[in-house]
């Protein structure tokens, strides 16, 4: 869910340190070559495509719905109110798909990320957006925004329902250590408004600027832009089944066109029979590259403008890093 706001922060994690072998531009011959330092290990679920991690606020078990197009991490009013908040006094404006809002400022005294902990972190209060929880599941409070998920490497592997936090200063090279074919895709880190830019092409065509968005359910393109990339037309859209569901900030009704091409490529990674969403919303002048090809891929972003994708059919090995015990 692409977000933009006023607002940064810095990261404060207890390390849980694991020694692995996997840097440089190929895996190294012997082990232990260097050290990543897990930030974070989580299981990992999914709700509409997204995918949902475990935590604690205050020892009280939540769900967390991961979201790199997210500036800041973010708490859903209507389902965090059994929470203890703590009002900064602070207020930040926020712009998503469908229009703007304005929201305050909290903070949490601990929250816990599996093997990783954090304290006095600030969170922005959302009206907008309160996603139902899974039966018999804890609440889902709010979102991990890019200032959590872009602070060190991130692994989404949901084919193996766990996701990574890593540090890698002592591998700035860092190769996967994955078996298989793995498609290295090229991203653009921009740091100042912390988002990951990438380009695919649908059927061939011109380049389709976007952002890596897991908090988008799908691949999102406004019409302007699928238009001129893709040359859709809005008498193709009519055939198409549409809806005015889809969740984002502010208050616009907005209507999606749910559109199929050929195939889309992201690098060398090809996706056949590719599900797109067509936005009648022309706020922005990129596509969201949403959380839908996760279902059965992993991948592996790095902080290094790479980013490592793999499908489930080139898989050779689980679980996905041989974390040390």
């Amino acid at each position: 869910m692409a977000r933009r706001l006023a607002l940064t922060r810095g990261l404060l994690v207890l390390m849980t340190c694991a020694s692995l072998a996997a840097c440089d531009d190929q895996p190294p011959l012997e082990p232990n070559h260097c050290e990543i330092e897990t930030l974070g290990k989580l299981p990992l679920g999914r709700l509409h495509n997204i995918p949902v991690v475990e935590a604690k606020i205050d020892g009280k078990p939540v769900l967390f719905l991961v979201d790199t197009g997210a500036f800041n991490s973010v708490l859903f009013a209507k389902n965090a109110k059994s929470l203890d908040l703590a009002y900064t006094g602070g207020m930040v404006h926020a712009s998503g798909a469908h229009g703007r809002e304005e929201e305050p400022v909290v903070r949490i005294d601990k929250l816990d990320l599996g093997s990783g902990t954090t304290s006095d972190h600030l969170f922005t209060l959302t009206e907008t957006m309160a996603p139902r929880s899974p039966p018999s599941q804890p609440p889902i409070v709010g979102l991990l925004g890019a200032e959590f998920l872009l602070a060190a490497d991130l692994v989404i592997d949901m084919p193996h329902h766990a996701m990574y936090l890593l540090s890698m200063r002592r591998c700035p090279y860092v190769t996967p250590y994955w078996k298989g074919t793995i498609h290295k895709i090229q991203v653009d880190r921009d740091e100042g408004i912390n988002k990951i830019g990438l380009h695919f092409t649908i059927n061939g065509g011109k380049p389709i600027p976007a952002i890596f968005d897991t908090g988008a359910s799908g691949i999102i393109i406004p019409y302007g832009l699928a238009h001129k990339k893709t040359g859709v037309t809005r008498a193709d859209l009519k055939k198409d089944r549409s809806g005015t569901g889809m969740q984002a900030i502010g208050d616009d009704v907005v209507t999606s066109y749910y559109h199929e091409f050929d195939h889309l490529d992201l690098g060398d990674f090809r996706i056949n029979n590719a599900r797109v969403i067509i936005d009648d919303a022309d706020n922005l002048d990129y596509a969201l590259f949403g959380a839908r090809f996760l279902q059965h891929t992993r991948i592996w972003l790095t902080t290094k403008d790479v980013m490592y994708v793999q499908h489930v059919s080139e898989m050779q090995d689980a679980p996905p890093i041989p974390m040390s015990k």
